[in-house]
Order: structure tokens, then C-alpha cells, then sequence
């Protein structure tokens, strides 16, 4: 399949709503009452079709996340829309997301129409504008393996919505927020609250990917 593609034009309107330059609201930390908070369901085939395209060689073209966090060493990351700065506005649209782009969108709408019509989000929208994407990416857990309790501490992290939703999975992986442990099944859209403590386990001989979208309600 060679490289991931070419970068789309910065002009190209289909990325504004998900690469926001809006100006956002410092207000209070994300942290809902609860561990895990279901938002929606969707058929997550297109994308899995994708991933299994996916060679070994993909997943080991970047290796920063990996080898700079400890508790992610056993895990293996394709940015689509990141930035190891962990900016707030204006993220970089990373070249994997061209070849994932049919598939990603149709979930990026789901997770923009959920947040968009909270309270939250129709009020702040008024002063503020449009919700955006400011984070995208696939992180494949090791047959295994297994990412420590910690949490998630930076400003970005602490004022967007970590949003989880998987690709590939089994039964024998568990994620556990809190005191509370539980599997997530393929195509669930699971927020977590990533400010408790949270960690994953794989007990199975195989990979666990999930995508993970972090949505900012500007």
C-alpha cells in the first residue's frame, strides 16, 4: 500500500469543521459524574476494513508516544489530526488521514452531532461558535499487554472530551475508570472520564485498537 498519502490542502473546507482555528473557553476541567458515558453506536466495518489493510511497518512509523509515556510503551500509535505539543486549536492534520478519511467522517459527525446538541454545547456555540475535533488517532494495544492506571493531566486533555471507540476487540480486554471495569464492544462511543485514574488490560493473543477522538466544545 506504500505511504499513508499526501496532506490535503489546508483550503480544503471538508477539514474546517474538525480542525478548528476558534478561539475556546478556558472554563471548567472535563469531569462528568461517572466513569463511562455512552454517546452513540456505529457500523465500524469501513474502518476496520482500513486497519487490516494496515502492514507492522505503518503502526512503527512514529514511535514518540510510546517511547516518551511509560505507561503507553506497550501500545503503537497512527496520528490522524495530533500534535505531541498537546495544542488546544489549530492541530495538524497528519498524512495517515487521508486514507482513513471516508471511514473517520462519518464517525466525527456522530461524536459533532452528540456534543453540539448538549446543553452545553448549543449554549456555548452562541458565544463561541461550532465544537471541533482538535485530536485524532489509533492506538493498538499488544496482545498482552496492558496500559497502567494514570491520568490524563495536560490542558488540552483536561478540557476536551476523550472520546473511545473500537475498532478491533475481544471479550478479554477490559478498561477499567474508577472502581469500575468493564468491555467495551466495536462500534460503542464511549466518553471516559480521564480524569480519575484509568488503565487497560489485554488478556488475549490479540490486538486491541481503538480510535480515540478528543472533542472540544468551544
Amino acid at each position: 500500500m506504500g505511504a499513508f498519502g499526501c496532506l490535503r490542502d489546508s483550503d480544503d473546507q471538508t477539514e474546517t469543521r474538525y480542525c478548528s482555528t476558534h478561539l475556546f473557553a478556558a472554563g471548567d476541567q472535563v469531569n462528568f459524574a461517572g466513569n463511562f458515558k455512552k454517546i452513540g453506536e456505529i457500523d465500524v466495518e469501513p474502518f476496520k476494513f482500513l486497519v487490516n489493510r494496515l502492514s507492522d511497518d505503518h503502526w512503527l512509523l512514529d514511535k514518540e508516544r510510546q517511547a516518551r509515556y511509560e505507561v503507553h510503551r506497550q501500545t503503537q500509535n497512527i496520528g490522524l489530526v495530533y500534535d505531541y505539543d498537546f495544542r488546544h486549536v489549530k492541530p495538524t492534520v497528519q498524512p495517515p488521514f487521508s486514507y482513513f478519511e471516508p471511514a473517520l467522517m462519518p464517525i466525527v459527525e456522530t461524536v459533532a452531532t452528540y456534543y453540539d446538541n448538549t446543553a452545553e454545547g448549543l449554549e456555548l456555540a452562541k458565544r463561541y461558535g461550532q465544537g471541533y475535533c482538535v485530536r485524532a488517532s489509533l492506538v493498538r494495544l499488544m496482545p498482552g499487554g496492558s496500559i497502567a492506571a494514570h491520568q490524563d493531566k495536560n490542558f488540552s486533555l483536561n478540557h476536551s472530551h476523550r472520546v473511545h471507540i473500537p475498532i478491533i476487540t475481544n471479550p478479554k480486554v477490559t478498561f477499567t475508570v474508577g472502581a469500575e471495569t468493564k468491555h467495551l464492544r466495536e462500534g460503542e462511543i464511549v466518553e471516559i472520564n480521564n480524569r480519575r485514574m484509568h488503565s487497560v488490560e489485554n488478556a488475549s493473543q490479540e490486538s486491541r485498537i481503538h480510535l480515540l477522538i478528543d472533542w472540544v466544545i468551544a
